[in-house]
């Protein structure tokens, strides 16, 4: 088990209680990788659960870097990725190892996931150049493909899924490598989706698996502009990374400016019928033709055992 947190010292706790049951039936071990909390998250996670192998980071360096560097230290066949505000207990996690040992060609597989508001996240088509520049006028055109896993439905095969709760099989990460550290925050596991089909793996989904997740628990107390649920300045820029990444420079461009075009577009379309769009505000503030700085080279970090430096 991998947690990367950050300021999550009134969600980890719940998170962590559900994987201990985890590790006392099937002996899993949890990595914790803290982003320099400044709220008592590692001290909180070394005085109450010292079972965690805690790792204290000098800086907060994103959620990619910081599963990186959890897992070098991983030695298991299979790892999960788990949100601090996130919580998978002992049936959803025995659900998704039994699938993936019945089938050795899935790379990453993701449960049901339900939101505190009883929504259910989604999975389906990777992102591209076009969805996103078309979702403001054709919002159901843009989100074709996309589905939410329902709890109880079987497994299926499908393209992406939400990195909140997301199994990964360890020989893929060591054949394609792990998260792009250029990835602060978001898009990083549409990345490793990505990769992961180009190399021949598969992702699936299991409704069979059921997890619960408050939405952008950590993200919301930064007190950064949010647009979408997300911190708009790490999420447009990781999302025009991903687009330059897997469709080039010229697509991203063109989707970028088609995407400003349509908003304004649709603003003035609702203006007229008397309604408002504040999506456009948002959006006009948030970063534009922007990437996120260069990965730097991994910052130190002090290992704790049991609490310990």
């Amino acid at each position: 088990m991998v947690l990367v947190s950050y300021q999550s010292r009134e969600t980890i706790g719940r998170t962590l209680d559900a994987l201990q049951r985890a590790r006392e039936s099937m002996g899993i071990r949890t990595i914790v990788v803290d982003n320099a909390s400044s709220d008592g998250t590692a001290d909180f996670v070394a005085e109450y659960h010292p079972w965690v192998s805690l790792v204290r980071g000098h800086e907060n360096v994103g959620f990619g870097k910081g599963c990186n560097i959890a897992l070098r230290d991983v030695a298991s066949p299979y790892v999960l990725f788990l949100n601090p505000d996130a919580v998978c207990g002992l049936p959803a996690l025995q659900a998704m190892l039994a699938l993936m040992e019945s089938r050795p060609s899935i790379g990453i597989l993701g449960p049901a996931v339900v939101e505190a508001s009883g929504q259910l996240q989604p999975s389906g088509a990777l992102p591209t150049p076009w969805t996103v520049m078309w979702k403001p006028a054709f919002p159901g055109w843009a989100s074709r493909g996309m589905r939410h896993v329902q709890p109880g439905e079987l497994p299926r095969r499908t393209s992406w899924i939400c990195g909140s709760v997301m199994l990964v099989r360890m020989s893929m990460v060591k054949e394609i490598g792990g998260f792009d550290p250029r990835f602060f925050l978001y898009f990083e596991e549409s990345d490793l989706c990505a990769r992961a089909h180009r190399a021949g793996w598969e992702v699936w989904t299991s409704g069979q698996a059921v997890c619960e997740h408050v939405n952008a628990a950590s993200a919301k107390k930064t007190g950064d502009a949010m647009m979408w649920g997300t911190i708009s300045d790490h999420y447009f820029r990781s999302r025009m990374y991903y687009m330059v990444k897997h469709h080039g420079w010229p697509a991203a461009l063109v989707m970028e400016a088609g995407e400003l075009v349509l908003m304004c577009a649709r603003a003035v379309i609702e203006r007229t019928r008397g309604r408002p769009y504040p999506t456009l505000a948002g959006r006009l503030r948030a970063p534009k033709f922007r990437l996120p700085a260069p990965a730097q080279v991994a910052v130190a970090a002090t290992s704790a055992r049991n609490g310990t430096r």
